[in-house]
This record gives structure tokens, sequence and C-alpha cells, in this order.
């Protein structure tokens, strides 16, 4: 593993590095890690830190394998894996801001989210003690991704369903209880508007 590292950290170009690990890394190393965790489920199986299994948690986020990597990170934080190498950060931060970035993009294109990011969102809501300008941001995402239309713009005037306007609302609300600074109060005005045109019958 350590020469394997090394030879990674030597590719200049990030996509190369993406290559190497999709192509050659995870082929090389996940094999193990699945005998690792099979023995681990048995009576008396032992659960001692496995490095290798942290880095493929890692290499698989970076490759895009989303589902399977959520899978194994969940899997790590359950048995106390300690984060890959000098990586400074625990498991849920990490999951966290990978998926978010991810989301963000796929958002802005118009893609699903699904079923990645409500998989991470209920892990914040209930079981993961982040900083609360990271919770913040999921609780506003969720709530942005309410009125958002098929081509990404966020924009309240095209939803016509009222408890789904009133959900959105309640998502950013809690993202502004969580962090004064997470910038929802124009959306929340817009969201209000939209309420008064249909109660008006104008909307």
């Amino acid at each position: 593993m350590d020469n394997d590292l090394k030879r990674l950290k030597d590719l200049d170009r990030r996509s190369d590095k993406i290559a190497h690990k999709r192509d050659v890394l995870l082929p090389k190393w996940l094999p193990i890690v699945d005998d690792y965790l099979k023995a681990a489920s048995q009576p008396k199986g032992r659960l001692n830190d496995h490095p290798i299994f942290a880095w493929c948690v890692v290499w698989l986020f970076d490759v895009g394998e989303l589902g399977k990597g959520i899978d194994m990170a969940f899997k790590a934080i359950e048995l106390g894996q300690p984060m890959a190498g000098a990586i400074k950060r625990k498991w849920p931060g990490f999951v966290a801001d990978t998926v978010f970035d991810w989301a963000e993009q796929q958002a802005e294109l118009g893609h699903s989210v699904e079923p990645y990011f409500s998989r991470v969102f209920n892990q914040v809501k209930a079981q993961w003690k982040l900083p609360e300008p990271v919770s913040s941001k999921f609780y506003k995402f969720a709530g942005l991704q309410l009125i958002r239309s098929a081509t990404g713009e966020v924009t309240p005037s095209h939803v016509g369903d009222v408890e789904r306007l009133k959900e959105a609302d309640r998502l950013l609300e809690k993202a502004a209880e969580l962090y004064q600074h997470a910038q929802v109060k124009t959306v929340r005005a817009k969201i209000a508007m939209r309420l008064r045109a249909i109660e008006a019958g104008t909307g």
C-alpha cells in the first residue's frame, strides 16, 4: 500500500490520479477490504484498524462511486475505523462535504441528487453532530431543492403545491436557525409571495 500511495502521489494530473484509483487501486485492494468486512461480521470477528479500508472509501468517493462509498463510509463509522492517512477529518465531516459538493454540481445542471443526498442528510439531521454552518447548508439545500426547476433554477413561482412550498420554507427557516449567515431571507420572501398569490387565486 505504501508503494501504491507513493506512485499515486507521483502522478501530476488529477484525471490520471482518478483513472489510476478506478482502474488499478480499487480493483486491487477492495477484495481485501471485502474479506476483512466478512471476517469482522463473524462471531468473535476482529475489528482492528484497517488503513486499506479507509483508503478504499476515500477512493470510491474520488472516482464518483457514491453509492458504495457511502455504504462503506457508514460502515467505517459503525466500526470506528480511523480516517485514511494524514487526512485531518472525521468520517461524518468528510462524507457530508463530499456529497454536498457533488449534489450542488448536479442540482445546478438540473440532475437528480438522489438517493445520495437524502441518505447523508438523514444522518446530518439525526446522528452526526457537525458544525452548525455545515448542518445549515444541508437544510438550505434541501429547501431549495423543493423549489428548483427541471433546469436547475431556484424559483418558487413555478411551484403550485402549497405543502411543498411550506416545507421548503420550514427547511430554510431551520437553516437560518442553525446559522445566522445562511442567506435564506430573500428566497423565503419569494416563497411567502408565492403562497399569497396562490391563496388569492392569482398564482
